[in-house]
């Protein structure tokens, strides 16, 4: 499907590793310029481990921010959102090259090298020691400890936190970053540039974002463990593209005030807003105790899940949704700009059993008058899971010539992605959301 246009899902990384490719060719530069080479050749990885480290660090904050153009750089919110993660644990990998190998340097035997990695007179040493502890701490209740959301997301306050403490050990060991001027201001302008952002997502955003006040109208359980909350707007209304999702925040007893990210499931010209949300945690779960009345605050939208969609309504697509990640073409299909592509459109709402198709109906009201599109409602625990094999019986057209949007549970996903590229599906034909599961 040479037509279609090639995304830029990896400009975000290309442009990351030329900023930390920039401090090391900085560094290098620079001790060449002031002729200070070290004497101690296992001073360099150590070195690569702290310039990197650092540069990562800064832009691991700011992919946090939730700005628009660093969005655009990865492609949406969700995949900016996986490559923080990514980015985080490579900084945190990365900085153990630094006390390893000052250890190697400064130790002089074995005894020495683990000494050196624990606590001593020296401030600095004492330093850095507790920054990588609080760093391991911070990345282990991020990535590898499971812990309630609205604890998980406090966790991310403590990271500029611990941006400036590196900073503090980084000046009072007066090594390169603060005797070489072109390094100074390199990781200077990259350090306030992250604070900044700091400042902005975590403590303006709530109160500058591309906020909107919406008031609660009706709160219904429909079944499948899944809630709809309607919210009507307290003033400006916000416009959206189908697909979307938003970050909402409730002023009420019932749950916790965090802002959470959640799939917009009503059409894009509805008056009110209609989110779907399976309880799947402690936050989702007490949805159903919200009051008629109560606000809410909602911040976006986010997400370019339909982008592809919308802008080549000639090519024929395939859309699946499991489960609760039917939600996000519960706004694509009733968008005017979906019935009005000139392609076929194939959409499949896969549940494990018929009861848990609660949007059967709705998509079957939807599906009706459109001629391009056909509606097929797969029973997994019936027909077993979607394959490459099941899509090709479906479709009049080989995989090849279709472009797909897909959204679900990981291991849906994941499975439609490695099948498909098997396949011969073309990655730029493929678009998985990931924000999308409430």
């Amino acid at each position: 499907m040479r037509s279609l246009p090639t995304r830029h899902f990896w400009l975000g990384y290309v442009i990351v590793g030329l900023t930390v490719a920039g401090s090391y060719a900085i560094w290098l530069a620079a001790m060449a310029w002031s002729d200070s080479w070290y004497d101690d050749v296992w001073l360099y990885p150590a070195k690569v481990g702290s310039h990197g480290t650092l540069t990562l660090m800064c832009w691991a904050i700011i992919m946090a921010a939730r700005l628009r153009p660093i969005e655009w750089m990865f492609g949406g919110l969700d995949k900016l959102y996986r490559a923080h993660r990514r980015i985080g644990e490579l900084s945190f990998a990365l900085i153990f090259l630094h006390p390893i190998f000052l250890a190697v340097s400064y130790a002089d035997d074995v005894t020495g090298f683990f000494e050196y990695l624990w606590f001593s007179e020296s401030w600095v040493r004492n330093t850095g020691i507790i920054a990588l502890a609080a760093f391991a701490l911070l990345v282990a209740l991020s990535i590898f400890i499971k812990i309630p959301y609205h604890r998980w997301k406090r966790s991310h306050d403590f990271f500029g936190v611990l941006l400036v403490f590196v900073v503090y050990h980084a000046i009072i060991a007066e090594g390169e970053i603060v005797q070489l001027a072109p390094l100074t201001y390199w990781h200077g302008f990259w350090v306030a540039a992250a604070l900044v952002c700091y400042v902005h997502i975590r403590l303006l955003y709530r109160f500058f974002g591309p906020l909107y006040d919406y008031v609660t109208e009706e709160v219904r359980e429909i079944g499948d463990n899944v809630t709809e909350v309607l919210l009507a707007p307290a003033g400006r209304r916000m416009r959206y593209m189908p697909g979307q999702f938003v970050y909402v925040s409730f002023n009420s007893t019932a749950v916790s005030e965090e802002p959470h990210p959640i799939s917009i499931s009503s059409a894009p010209d509805a008056i009110r807003l209609r989110l779907s949300v399976k309880g799947l945690g402690d936050w989702t779960s007490t949805l159903p105790e919200l009051n008629r009345g109560e606000p809410a605050r909602i911040w976006g939208p986010y997400g370019r899940f339909a982008e592809m969609l919308l802008e080549r309504p000639d090519l024929p697509v395939v859309l699946v949704g499991g489960g609760i990640g039917i939600t996000p073409f519960l706004s694509i299909v009733a968008s005017a700009e979906f019935r009005q592509r000139l392609a076929d459109s194939t959409l499949i709402y896969s549940v494990p059993q018929r009861d848990a198709a609660i949007y059967h109906e709705e998509l079957s009201h939807y599906a009706a008058p459109v001629d391009h599109m056909r509606y097929l409602q797969h029973i997994s625990d019936e027909e077993g899971y979607i394959d490459a094999d099941y899509l090709a019986a479906q479709l009049s057209r080989p995989l090849q010539h279709h472009i797909f949007l897909v959204c679900g549970p990981p291991p849906m996903m994941s499975s439609f992605k490695d099948f498909l590229q098997e396949a011969g599906v073309l990655r730029k034909q493929i678009r998985m959301e990931e924000f999308a599961t409430g």
